[in-house]
C-alpha cells in the first residue's frame, strides 16, 4: 500500500466549485482527487496541472491548493509553501476568502511542522479570523484545534483547553461527527498534560467509540496511542503496549507515517520503563529514522530525547551488572552517546518552545553527570554542541529528581 509520509490530515482542501466545474477541468480534477485518495501524490499533481489548463478564477485557487497539499504529503515542504503562497495570491485577485483561509492554515501547517510555532500561531489566527468574517464554521473549529496545540506544545493548558472546547461545540452543532471525535481526543490530551489521567481517559474512549462507529481507523489509532499513555503514567506497561501495539499495526495498514513514528517511540519509552534498555533503543532508533524521513522537527526533538534517555537507562543498568571488569568504560560509552543525543534534542526543544521537552532531556543529562564527574560531562556536552558555559551550568545545577 502507498505511504502517506507526511501528516495531511490537518491539511484543509478547498474545492473552490471543482466538482461542478466545465468538463474540461473537472475530469483531470476527478482524476487527480482519486489518486489523492489512493494517496498517488505525483500522479495527483499531474492530473491537477492538466486541470489548471482549463479552469479559471477560483477554481485556480483551488487546484493550487490541493497541488500544495500533495507537495506536502511528498515531503516537498518548500514546493508546498511556494504553492500556498501563490494559490493565497489568487485568493486574493478573485476575492476568494474562503480558499485564501484555507491557504493561510496550511502555511501554518508547514512552519507548525518545522518547529516555528510563532510564525504558526500568526497565520492559524489569520485564517481563523477570516473564517470567522466569512462564518464558515467548520474552518473556524480547525483553526481553534490548530491554535490549541500550539497552546499545548507551550504549556499554555487553559488556553488550549477553551479553544478546544469551543471547536468541539462548533462541530458538534454542525454535525460533523471526525471533528468531534478529533476534539474530544485533543481535550483528552489536555487533560493529561494537566495531570487528570481519568478524566483524559473519559474522552479518550468517547472518541474512540466514535472513530470506530465511522470506520476512521486512524482517528481510532490517535486514541488508542492516548489510551496507552494513560496506563503507562499509571504504571500499567503491559495493558499500555496492548493499546500501542494496536495503534501501531493501524498507522502501518493505513499507511500514516507520523503515527508510526509516534506509537514507536511511545513503544519505546514503555520498554524503558520496564528496564527493557536494548528494546526501547530498537524502537526508539526507529522513530527518529522516520521523524527524520518525514521532516517533522518537533517529532526528531521528541525522538532524540526518548533516544537519550533509553541509552541513560541502560547505563543505569549496567553500573550494577557483571562483568566488573568492564563496567566502568561500557557505563561512560552509554553516557556518552547519551549525552550524544539529549544535547541536540534540548536545543531543539528550547529553539521550538516546546514546554515539556526540556525536562526529560535535564533529567537524562542530569543522570550523566553524576557517572561521569563534572570535567568529562562538560567535555563531552561541548563535543555534543552545547556552549561551554552552559554545560558547566548543568554541571553545576541541582541534581533532577524525576524522569
Amino acid at each position: 500500500m502507498a505511504k502517506t509520509p507526511r501528516d495531511v490530515g490537518r491539511m484543509v482542501k478547498h474545492l473552490g466549485g471543482l466538482p461542478k466545474s466545465e468538463r474540461a477541468a473537472r475530469e483531470p480534477f476527478e482524476l487527480g482527487h482519486a489518486a489523492m485518495t489512493a494517496f498517488k501524490w505525483d500522479e495527483a499533481i499531474v492530473h491537477f496541472r492538466k486541470a489548471m489548463k482549463e479552469a479559471k478564477g477560483t477554481q485556480l485557487v483551488a487546484l493550487l491548493n490541493l497541488i500544495g497539499l500533495c507537495q506536502y504529503a511528498s515531503n516537498r515542504p518548500v514546493d508546498a509553501l511556494r504553492d500556498y503562497e501563490e494559490s493565497a495570491r489568487l485568493a486574493d485577485e478573485f476575492g476568494d476568502k474562503q480558499g485564501k483561509a484555507a491557504d493561510l492554515g496550511n502555511i501554518g501547517n508547514i512552519y507548525n511542522a518545522k518547529g516555528e510555532l510563532d510564525s504558526a500561531l500568526k497565520y492559524y489566527e489569520e485564517a481563523l479570523a477570516m473564517y470567522r468574517k466569512i462564518a464558515y464554521k467548520p474552518g473556524v473549529a480547525s483553526q481553534l484545534g490548530n491554535i490549541a496545540l500550539i497552546h499545548s506544545a507551550r504549556g499554555e493548558l487553559d488556553k488550549a483547553l477553551t479553544c478546544q472546547q469551543e471547536a468541539l461545540a462548533i462541530y458538534r452543532k454542525i454535525g460533523y461527527q471526525p471533528g468531534v471525535a478529533n476534539a474530544l481526543g485533543n481535550i483528552g490530551l489536555i487533560h493529561s498534560a494537566k495531570g487528570e489521567p481519568d478524566q483524559a481517559l473519559k474522552y479518550y474512549d468517547e472518541a474512540l467509540t466514535m472513530d470506530r462507529e465511522f470506520g476512521y481507523q486512524r482517528g481510532a489509532a490517535d486514541q488508542l496511542g492516548n489510551i496507552g499513555l494513560v496506563h503507562s503514567a499509571r504504571g500499567e506497561p503491559d495493558k499500555a503496549l496492548r493499546y500501542h501495539e494496536e495503534a501501531l499495526a493501524t498507522y502501518r495498514e493505513i499507511g500514516y507515517q507520523p503515527g508510526v513514528a509516534n506509537q514507536l517511540g511511545s513503544i519505546g519509552n514503555v520498554y524503558r520503563a520496564k528496564g527493557e534498555p536494548q528494546r526501547a533503543l530498537m524502537y526508539s532508533v526507529e522513530a527518529l529514522a522516520t521523524y527524520r524521513e518525514i521532516g517533522y522537527q518537533p517529532g526528531v526533538a521528541s525522538a532524540l530525547s526518548n533516544l537519550g534517555n533509553a541509552y541513560v537507562r541502560a547505563m543505569q543498568m549496567r553500573i550494577t551488572a557483571p562483568p566488573a571488569a568492564t563496567r566502568g568504560k561500557e557505563v561512560a560509552g552509554l553516557a556518552a552517546k547519551a549525552i550524544e543525543h539529549l544535547v541536540p534534542a534540548l536545543a531543539m526543544f528550547l529553539e521550538m518552545g516546546i514546554a515539556d521537552g526540556p525536562r526529560q532531556c535535564l533529567w537524562g543529562l542530569d543522570e550523566c553527570c553524576k557517572v561521569l564527574g563534572r570535567e568529562e560531562f562538560v567535555a563531552l556536552c561541548v563535543r555534543a554542541g552545547m556552549p561551554k558555559q552552559k554545560a558547566e551550568g548543568l554541571a553545576e545545577a541541582k541534581p533532577g529528581t524525576t524522569e
